[in-house]
């Protein structure tokens, strides 16, 4: 589909993303910019919704969600919408509203565990800290973003001469006792001080702060087929998203782009995927034009489909057994479609069969996942959009290793792939 220079091009411009995006806020951020350099208009729920043009492209932005869209040239009852959605947060520890703890003459931040966390891969790294937080303003609190790249700490394990089983009974952490990064030894004034002053001595007033790699992501392996970089899932879909919407060009239906914050925790917030952004941005978008009918958002919905993009398993050449027999993705192998009879992925007969002519379209490959019967299935935004909206969706997702990793690795041949038939789907419907 096309040659390695650009799919090294692509799958490097995925590395920078990543790096961009320590939190779902810095996430965003990146993001808004990117929409705003190719000529997309920020605009505010607050503020009264105006027209806007066949064409034109906007986005809104929910703390740590961003919803974008380019107007179609029908109205979406007729044309429906084509949307395909991700999400930003990916698992990390997040630093508790209280966090300072000394202890046997160390300074320690108390954590809590965000999301499905595969605790051992984030000891005996160098952590950096990044979010958002709220300071106060001339008229009210204000949000800043903060990071920083400098190794500020550390989760040490203990060492096997103390630990002598744990090669055989594997590492075992307490999450309240055990995961408790090391920041330093002698005095310091507290995280909030210090946060402070980082801040050029703005007053903090909340947080909400986690930790992240602080390793650069790279292209690796021979002859670079390897992407290692923390916290693909999900960046590699928001990336691929993103940049298949930036290449697309106007059509009868709207297209839209929804990044959604909290997947990892259940989405079921103000900004997840189970709220009512999404929603609203399709209300929106019916009422920007002027001949409406009653039952506009189910005419719509009927008239759509969506690609819900999250990374998928791809087959472990240590652990294969893991794997349903005849549904191993490999790295490098085109998009995953995922199903699942219990519906915790979307997909279904008539979704996958669009998905499959997109792929055929641009001359990608198409691979199947289905879980092993006996282990539990994970889910995506998917099937709780598709619920709520009615709209036909299919899940998809570049195969990938070490899900849920402080840092994962997929192949540097898919992200070029996922582009061609996302930026496929966005034009041809």
């Amino acid at each position: 589909m096309s040659d390695m220079k650009t799919a090294q091009q692509y799958a490097q411009g995925l590395l920078d993303y990543v790096w961009a995006g320590p939190s779902p806020f810095h996430v965003v951020e990146e993001t808004a910019r990117r929409l705003t350099a190719a000529g997309f208009e920020q605009v505010f729920e607050k503020e009264e919704p105006q027209a806007i043009a066949s064409g034109a492209g906007q986005f809104i932005i929910r703390g740590g969600s961003l919803v974008a869209w380019r107007a179609g040239e029908a109205s979406p009852v007729v044309a429906g919408f084509r949307v395909a959605a991700a999400h930003t947060d990916s698992p990390n520890l997040r630093v508790k509203p209280n966090p300072d703890v000394k202890k046997e003459g160390y300074y320690q931040l108390g954590v809590e565990v965000y999301g499905g966390v595969l605790l051992h891969t984030w000891t005996d790294r160098d952590l950096g800290l990044s979010g958002r937080v709220m300071v106060e303003g001339p008229d009210g609190a204000e949000p800043r973003l903060f990071r920083t790249d400098k190794p500020m700490a550390r989760i040490a394990n203990l060492a096997i001469h103390l630990n002598r089983g744990v090669n055989k009974d594997g590492a075992k952490y307490n999450k309240q006792k055990q995961l408790k990064p090391v920041l330093g030894l002698g005095e310091w004034d507290g995280f909030e001080s210090w946060l402070s002053a980082q801040l050029d001595g703005e007053k903090v007033l909340s947080w909400e702060i986690g930790f992240h790699d602080t390793q650069q992501p790279s292209l690796g392996g021979i002859d670079d087929a390897f992407i290692f970089a923390p916290r693909l899932d999900n960046l590699g879909s928001c990336y691929t998203i993103l940049e298949a919407f930036l290449l697309s060009k106007p059509a009868a239906h709207t297209q839209v782009m929804a990044l959604f914050d909290h997947e990892e925790i259940g989405s079921q917030t103000y900004r997840g995927a189970r709220g009512p952004l999404l929603g609203d941005v399709m209300d929106r978008l019916i009422a920007n034009h002027a001949q409406q009918a009653i039952g506009g958002r189910v005419r719509a919905g009927a008239n759509s489909w969506m690609i819900s993009a999250d990374m998928a398993h791809g087959v472990h050449p240590n652990y294969a057994e893991m794997h349903e027999p005849n549904h191993k993705p490999m790295l490098g192998g085109g998009p995953v479609l995922k199903s699942h009879v219990e519906h915790r992925y979307a997909s279904e007969a008539e979704t996958m069969a669009r998905m499959r002519g997109a792929c055929a379209a641009v001359g990608v490959p198409c691979q199947e996942f289905v879980n092993r019967t006996d282990l539990a299935c994970g889910s995506t935004v998917g099937p709780m959009i598709a619920a709520d909206l009615g709209i036909p969706t299919v899940d998809i997702g570049m195969a990938m290793l070490s899900m849920h990793s402080v840092r994962e690795q997929a192949a540097t041949a898919d992200p070029v792939q996922m582009i061609a038939v996302l930026a496929h789907v966005f034009e041809e419907g």
